[in-house]
């Protein structure tokens, strides 16, 4: 049983198709350059007072709010997921005023002192990077996109995230990036 974790790698974002209910996962492509991912718990607690005590509590449990730090956002993150359009003789990415980010799964691994723990989060939605520079100065500080990221439930599931244990198969496990891991429950 691991104690402790630590890292972030291998990061791959696969796009969402939604066709009447039913979502179906794209090919995951690597997003490199992961720095941090911090995500926290939303959602309301119902109380019911009865009897002069929280009689009953209803906690809400469907997705996680927060961000995610990476090197620089790539284009093909910026096409596939945040609809930037290329312009097919020049080469040259542009965002449109009107576009909608899609939604996607997203694969990662932390590692921990045993062997690395795998994580699939199944509806992320993400917000544009904010675009900041500066100038280089007697040392050269590097800068990061950081893209606000919400994760719910996925439309057809249910399901918000999975991750793998000491007891998962290695095909499972060796396959995490390839496609996204629906489980059986």
């Amino acid at each position: 049983m691991p104690k402790v974790q630590f890292g972030l790698k291998n990061v791959h974002i696969a796009k969402i198709t939604e066709n009447n209910g039913a979502v179906t996962y794209g090919t995951p492509f690597a997003l490199p350059g992961a720095v941090s991912l911090s995500l926290s718990p939303s959602g309301d607690e119902n109380v019911f007072y009865a009897d002069d005590i929280r009689y009953y509590v209803i906690a809400g449990n469907g997705s996680y709010d927060g961000n995610m730090v990476i090197a620089m956002v790539t284009d093909d993150f910026a096409k596939d997921i945040l609809g930037y359009q290329e312009d097919a003789t020049a080469h040259v990415l542009a965002e449109s005023g009107d576009i909608q980010p899609s939604k996607f799964a997203m694969t990662f691994e932390i590692q921990n002192d045993e062997d690395a723990r795998r994580y699939v989060l199944y509806n992320v939605s993400v917000s544009r990077a904010d675009l900041s520079a500066n100038t280089k100065e007697e040392s050269v500080e590097v800068q990061t996109a950081t893209l606000d990221i919400s994760c719910s439930g996925a439309i057809d599931t249910g399901l918000v995230r999975a991750y793998t244990t000491e007891e998962t198969p290695d095909a499972t496990y060796e396959g995490w990036n390839t496609q996204i891991f629906v489980p059986t429950l």
